[in-house]
């Protein structure tokens, strides 16, 4: 049986009581056994939802700590290429072919820019195309202090819920 349906038997025979169809001597019982079934599937629940907790911060741990390899495997990744690209131009090489590998260099530019806060305000004051902004975004933490100290705001509104605990 369902949690759900169980709560719907729990309704209807609450109601049955109130309206008298259920005889006094068999209200006890029956109220006894829907509370028990009722009680064990939710405690069922429950540790599913605990089970279900741990796994999830299991595998964000793990997701953690696979990150923090990639980005290690990048920075040594990237330290052996810079070594092998300041020894073949050391060594005069543009172009080195071998049975398994294909090696080469191809020009690229980059803008290197030498005091970024200096530039930042340059551009700000006068060349507004160089900056890029980001799309703003919603502070619901200050809404809601604006919403608790009084304040009304069109279209907002502070919501109560009921946020189920497990422990």
């Amino acid at each position: 049986m369902k949690l759900y349906e169980i709560a719907q038997d729990y309704k209807s025979f609450i109601e049955a009581v109130e309206n008298g169809d259920i005889p006094e001597e068999a209200i006890a019982d029956t109220l006894e056994s829907i509370t028990a079934i009722l009680e064990e599937k939710a405690d069922n629940i429950a540790c599913m939802i605990k089970n279900m907790t741990a796994e999830a911060e299991a595998i964000k741990a793990e997701e953690q700590a696979l990150a923090e390899r990639r980005k290690a495997k990048e920075k040594q990744i990237d330290r052996i290429k810079s070594y092998l690209s300041d020894t073949l131009i050391a060594s005069g090489y543009t172009k080195l072919e071998t049975a398994r590998n294909k090696i080469s260099f191809r020009k690229s530019e980059s803008v290197a820019i030498a005091d970024e806060e200096a530039f930042i305000a340059w551009a700000s004051e006068a060349n507004d195309e160089f900056l890029t902004y980001k799309e703003p975004t919603i502070n619901k933490t200050a809404i809601k202090k604006a919403l608790a100290g009084g304040a009304e705001i069109d279209g907002v509104s502070l919501e109560t819920k009921q946020n189920i605990q497990i422990k």
